[in-house]
C-alpha cells in the first residue's frame, strides 16, 4: 500500500514525467499537507472502487487545500488515476465549495 500511495504522490504532481513541486507550492501546499491528502484521501479519490462519502481525516486534509488552485495543475496522467468527479464529490462533501463549471484538470 505504501508503494501505492507513494505513485499517486508522484502522479499528482508529474508534468511531462518529471516530478515537481512547483504546483503544490503555488497552490501553498507543501510535501507535509501533501503527504496527509494522499494517505486520508487517496480511496475516496482514485477511478477503481464506488464513490463514498470521504472520513473526517480526509476532509481536515482537504480543508487546507486550495482545491480550485490544485484543479488548474491536474494533468493527464492524474486523471489516468484519479477520478476528478470524484474529487470534486469529496471536495464539496467536505464543505469546499467549488462553483457549477469549474475546470479541473480537462474536465
Amino acid at each position: 500500500m505504501t508503494s501505492r500511495i507513494y505513485f499517486m504522490l508522484v502522479a499528482i504532481f508529474t508534468v511531462a514525467g518529471v516530478f515537481q513541486f512547483s504546483g503544490a507550492q503555488h497552490c501553498g501546499m507543501n510535501t507535509n499537507v501533501l503527504g496527509q491528502l494522499v494517505s486520508q484521501c487517496e480511496k475516496y479519490v482514485l477511478k477503481s472502487g464506488p464513490k463514498i462519502r470521504p472520513s473526517p481525516g480526509c476532509c481536515a486534509v482537504v480543508k487546507k487545500v486550495d482545491v480550485p488552485c490544485v484543479c488548474k495543475f491536474v494533468t493527464k496522467q492524474i486523471e489516468e488515476i484519479v477520478s476528478i468527479e470524484k474529487m470534486v464529490y469529496v471536495a464539496r462533501s467536505c464543505g469546499i465549495k467549488i462553483s457549477a463549471g469549474t475546470k479541473c484538470g480537462s474536465k
